[in-house]
């Protein structure tokens, strides 16, 4: 017997924090950084937005061979299935900074199993949708309980 994979859950960039580790998920992120050492991309989507967005540190090694340089550079938008991983925030922060712990809590750790270039993406249109997944999805649970 076959075992098939979990299928993503579309969720924002901002909620990536709520989400529990080895959840999958789908979220689209605009590239702000690409750390070379770690293979990691930071990607950040302001939505709704906040003056401390979430930022995705998300992992790219597994996914290295096929991207492409462009889907790399600062500013392009991506779409990523991956899974949501403990990170640091998980650990003792007491030795931190008010600041340092601050900017800790603004980050998630996704470990990528799939990346694609979002193109052109009309972001309001793609928060449109996502937001109306959410609640058609919450008036589901609603009706079942």
């Amino acid at each position: 017997m076959s075992r098939v994979p979990p299928a993503s859950r579309l969720v924002f960039l901002s909620d990536l924090n709520h989400i529990e580790a080895g959840e999958k998920v789908r979220f689209l992120g605009c590239v702000e950084d690409y750390i070379v050492p770690s293979g990691t991309l930071v990607l950040k989507h302001n939505y709704p937005p906040t003056s401390s967005p979430i930022m995705a540190h998300v992992n790219i090694n597994h996914v290295l061979e096929s991207i492409k340089s462009t889907e790399m550079q600062t500013g392009a938008w991506l779409n990523v299935i991956g899974y949501v991983e403990k990170s640091a925030v998980d650990r003792p922060t007491r030795k931190l900074s008010r600041k340092q712990r601050a900017s800790q809590q603004n980050k998630v750790h996704v470990q990528a199993v799939m990346l694609w270039s979002a193109g052109a993406v009309k972001v309001d249109a793609y928060e449109r949708a996502v937001e109306q997944r959410e609640l058609a999805a919450g008036s589901a649970a609603v009706e079942n309980v």
